[in-house]
């Protein structure tokens, strides 16, 4: 039997209270402890906010949220960013993608040099495979729910 997948790191900027905030080598099991207004609701507004960007889409993640002027740290210009690093194999994910998805016929799951997984959708009409970041929301929705179809159980 193979290992529950796991959440290892979590890391956040620009999302509400979270300027830059980094939750590094998380156990398996986690408490929140903190006074009023720390952000202990904010950190599970980010996984909140994932769960609904994947079952609808971004912009309605944001919009339930009251806007990106809500969502955005206050005085930042900059973009919101979540990370999520968590350990499984990926190996039956990207083959039950390929085998699924019409008019996908390849995945490739590269890992940056800083632990990152990225990407990369052969789509039938493109010559090129392209990042995760220009492939359709059902794309990235069929992917998140063959992830969790076939993640072991906990």
């Amino acid at each position: 039997m193979s290992a529950p997948m796991r959440i290892e790191s979590l890391a956040v900027k620009n999302y509400r209270c979270f300027r830059d905030v980094s939750l590094d080598d998380l156990p398996p099991m986690t408490v929140v402890v903190g006074a009023n207004g720390s952000g202990k609701s904010t950190l599970f507004d980010v996984f909140g906010f994932l769960k609904d960007a994947l079952a609808r889409n971004v912009a309605t993640a944001v919009a339930r949220r009251g806007g990106y002027r809500e969502l955005v740290s206050r005085g930042e210009d900059g973009h919101i960013e979540i990370v999520v690093k968590f350990r499984e194999r990926f190996g039956r994910i990207l083959d039950a993608m390929r085998r699924r998805v019409p008019g996908v016929p390849g995945v490739d799951a590269k890992t940056t040099v800083d632990g990152r997984l990225v990407l990369r959708f052969q789509d039938g009409a493109f010559k090129d495979p392209f990042a995760a970041e220009r492939v359709s929301d059902v794309a990235i929705k069929m992917f998140a729910y063959l992830a969790l179809l076939y993640a072991p159980a906990s």
